[in-house]
């Protein structure tokens, strides 16, 4: 375990178990969407893999995905990712974590993991661009 420091936080963390954490649970039918925020997410900039890298995250692999249409060619995502160990400081909820278009969080979720050890959860916002050749329109009925 290590100790992580990152804005107002104060997290114990195992990285390397993080970093195996990849599974995605979708909205029912939701796959398109997904596809588009694997997309839109490939090119972070450094500030962004930075704070991915510091918590084991893969960004493109969040643990729960939600997508609305907003105006636009644009999608809001939002929901979580999961980090093996435990908060030591840090405010629920308090969207603390700002960098370019994405908030981060600590939630108090229950998981959709069913994992025996210590873990917490980081809830994320972000809008992006629409990208594929599907009418965003489609997504919106």
């Amino acid at each position: 375990m290590t100790e992580v420091s990152i804005e107002g936080w104060l997290l114990n963390i195992d990285k390397e178990k993080t970093k195996s954490l990849f599974m995605t649970h979708l909205q029912e039918d939701d796959q398109v969407t997904y596809q588009n925020f694997v997309m839109a997410n490939e090119v972070l900039n450094e500030e962004l893999l930075h704070f991915s890298n510091i918590l084991g995250l893969n960004l493109q692999q969040p643990t729960l995905l939600n997508g609305f249409p907003v105006d636009g060619q644009q999608i809001m995502y939002s929901g979580h990712y999961t980090v093996y160990g435990e908060i030591l400081e840090g405010e629920m909820d308090a969207w603390d974590v700002i960098i370019g278009e994405h908030c981060f969080s600590l939630v108090a979720e229950e998981s959709v993991l069913e994992l025996t050890e210590p873990h917490f959860q980081i809830g994320f916002e972000v809008v992006l661009q629409w990208l594929l050749p599907q009418s965003l329109e489609l997504m919106k009925k």
